[in-house]
């Protein structure tokens, strides 16, 4: 029993790394790993401008950079990270529900295909996950000086790595605002500012600049089936989100009903105030719903699952097991489904640098996402392109460009992206291609580059990623 939870996490870390490969990087990995690539410096500037993740989680990333390792091998940090949670899920459900719930835990917690596809993803959410746990097992225990420390810690590592994890210090001044002294609620309270300090900055500037156009898949409804089963790429479906809408108003029923129980209380409280949290985000900065987001709501979540299911008796081991079915068969469909959860740019990019090589030019829309893709998988490639910013100006990148991330001081907004386009097809060896969701965009662009005669469609492998091309003359 007490190997149980060592034993468990080394199988997801196993898991996660072998089937690394699996998929491309998706584009939030690649905008991280062309940030791990800067100098220290470099990376901590660019981090704090981006304004989303800390500089932390960027120079972990470079420290496997420098041992070596490259593209899909560097998600062995976050299958790390994974490993990491899955050890801190099953000692909170020890702690909190005493050593038989880690049974319950192993179906719930080990086997939720939410943390195996973020154990897969270079971003930091397994990390938070990892953190979640810990503070959850710490704090919604007995209460004591030492446990309130430690909770705080993990609260403020999380934020160091996740702006998300600013959620966990509120809950932490919430819960101890009463037993511990105003110089401790302050100090914690400074330190985590002091952290996140780079992205409030952004969310007060996105919010002043009454940010309008949001991204059209950030428009896409909460999708409770993708928070419960992970990544798995199923259409999104009215009749799957209301059994999921039922089943989640059933758990937190479960849970009014076992109210007696502290610890549960405390998880119920935990998991109201950080999905509150990511609703109020979306209200002043447009992020969306992604299930990302939501990695702090579902620490709480899955640790509410274990701790409600013995008290439905054998129906409770039952649940416990169709949850472990389901997990499973989200993960398969994860990494077998075409076309996979993550764009396929690792693809792309080799057919696009096997048709146009060094002499020839990649035009992308928008530009920042084909930019870090060709720096990981094709650099020789000559990009250009135009991207349009969340506040509206279309800049315009002369070839040979490269992305400076998103600080637009050196270019100038374009007036008709168009002419720019008609000028640099006419006598170049030349591709377009787009992967904006917002298909009117694609088909304004696409029509302006079919206009010039002799195009004709280019396959790369990912129907998401839409390209056409040229040859000179």
């Amino acid at each position: 029993m007490r190997r149980l939870p060592a034993l468990a996490s080394l199988a997801l870390v196993v898991a996660a790394f072998v089937t690394r490969a699996a998929q491309s990087l998706g584009y939030d990995e690649l905008f991280t790993l062309w940030v791990a690539s800067m100098p220290l410096s470099d990376l901590i500037h660019q981090a704090n401008v981006d304004g989303f993740t800390p500089p932390l989680f960027y120079a972990l990333v470079k420290l496997l950079l420098i041992v070596g390792l490259v593209n899909e091998d560097l998600r062995v940090l976050p299958a790390l990270f994974g490993g990491l949670a899955a050890y801190s899920g099953l000692r909170a459900a020890g702690h909190l529900f005493g050593p038989a719930a880690r049974w319950l835990a192993l179906s719930v917690i080990c086997g939720s295909a939410y943390l195996f596809t973020f154990a897969q993803e270079l971003r930091p959410y397994s990390a938070l996950l990892a953190c979640g746990f810990y503070f959850l097992g710490r704090l919604g225990g007995p209460a004591s000086e030492k446990s309130d420390i430690r909770a705080a810690l993990a609260a403020l590592v999380a934020t160091s790595l996740s702006y998300l994890g600013l959620t966990l210090v509120v809950v932490w001044v919430l819960e101890c605002g009463r037993r511990r002294s105003p110089s401790q609620l302050a100090l914690v309270c400074l330190a985590s500012l002091g952290l996140c300090a780079a992205g409030l900055e952004k969310a007060v500037g996105l919010a002043a600049a009454g940010v309008q156009s949001r991204i059209v898949w950030l428009q896409a409804l909460p999708s409770l089936s993708a928070t419960f089963f992970g990544l798995a790429p199923t259409p999104y479906d009215v009749r799957t989100e209301v059994a999921s809408l039922i089943l989640l108003a059933g758990l937190m029923a479960a849970v009014w009903r076992a109210r007696a129980v502290p610890s549960l209380a405390f998880l119920a409280r935990a998991f109201v105030i950080c999905a509150v949290s990511v609703i109020a985000l979306d209200v002043v900065v447009p992020i969306g719903f992604a299930p990302r987001y939501l990695a702090l709501p579902m620490a709480a979540l899955l640790l509410l699952i274990v701790g409600t299911l013995p008290h439905l008796g054998r129906a409770g081991s039952v649940i416990a097991l169709l949850f472990l079915g389901a997990n499973g068969f989200a993960v398969y469909r994860y990494l077998t489904v075409e076309p996979p959860a993550r764009e396929d740019w690792r693809g792309a990019m080799a057919r696009l640098d096997e048709r146009l090589g060094s002499k020839g030019v990649l035009i992308a829309f928008p530009f920042h996402h084909t930019a870090v893709a060709a720096h990981a998988y094709a650099p020789r490639l000559t990009l250009a392109g135009g991207y349009t910013s969340r506040t509206g100006p279309v800049f315009w990148y002369e070839p040979p460009a490269a992305f400076a991330g998103y600080d637009f001081s050196g270019l100038t907004p374009l007036s008709d992206p168009n002419e720019a386009l008609r000028r640099l097809s006419a006598a170049t060896d030349v591709c377009v291609l787009s992967d904006e969701p917002d298909t009117s965009k694609t088909a304004s662009v696409f029509g302006v580059f079919q206009s010039l005669g002799g195009t004709e469609p280019f396959s790369t492998g990912d129907p998401r990623l839409r390209a056409l091309c040229r040859p000179k003359g």
